[in-house]
């Protein structure tokens, strides 16, 4: 991309507040049916997906994962060595109150290869795991998302780390901080929908990606 021109700052981007409002989770090729015998379709824009469909070709279904206000936050460090730009994101979220049924459903992202949309407090929805760049070479080395049939880019995202315990004191906060992280050849991608905007069911436990 050539670089003609450059960016302002506005008094909304000043006025921009922190924070991750929502926290979506799906394995990568994983049909709504819990089958994985079809791969992911996803279309790209420039810095954008604007659709992540499951083998049937129309949508996919993710995990609401509820937090503790304020304590989910995306953080990225990326390096640049020999034309090479690498960006190492994590996400990382907290669950208060440590049980079965969290604990369980932590276990489950235990050796998974992981989709994570984050939506911040500004609306703006943040994908890790997906990313059209998976060799960081030039020279046409790099394998689009589109032709990875029947597999899963090497940028998946993974379960990276769980802390937390009971506490001792009845004001210590007991619960589990979950961070999953993946490493990217280029920033976190935008979901920026081409169609019908994310739905989430009655229950807030499930969410509908076009």
């Amino acid at each position: 991309m050539a670089i003609t021109d450059g960016l302002s700052i506005g008094c909304s981007d000043l006025q921009a507040s922190g924070g991750i409002q929502r926290v979506f989770i799906r394995e990568w090729n994983l049909k709504a049916d819990g089958t994985t015998t079809a791969p992911d379709q996803i279309a790209l824009g420039t810095g954008t997906i604007t659709s992540i469909a499951d083998g049937d070709g129309s949508t996919s279904k993710w995990g609401v994962f509820e937090s503790k206000i304020e304590t989910p936050a995306i953080t990225i460090s990326g390096t640049s060595e020999k034309n090479v730009n690498t960006y190492e994101c994590n996400l990382t979220f907290m669950l208060p109150k440590m049980d079965l049924t969290k604990r369980n459903r932590i276990q489950d992202f235990a050796g998974k290869c992981l989709m994570v949309m984050a939506e911040d407090t500004n609306g703006t929805y943040f994908v890790l795991g997906v990313s059209d760049v998976l060799t960081g070479g030039d020279g046409g080395l790099d394998i689009p998302v589109a032709s990875h049939i029947g597999t899963r880019p090497q940028t998946f995202a993974r379960l990276a780390s769980v802390e937390g315990g009971s506490g001792a004191a009845f004001s210590d906060e007991n619960g589990l901080t979950v961070t999953i992280t993946c490493t990217q050849y280029e920033l976190p991608r935008n979901y920026v929908a081409g169609g019908v905007a994310p739905s989430i069911d009655s229950t807030g436990l499930f969410v509908t990606i076009t």
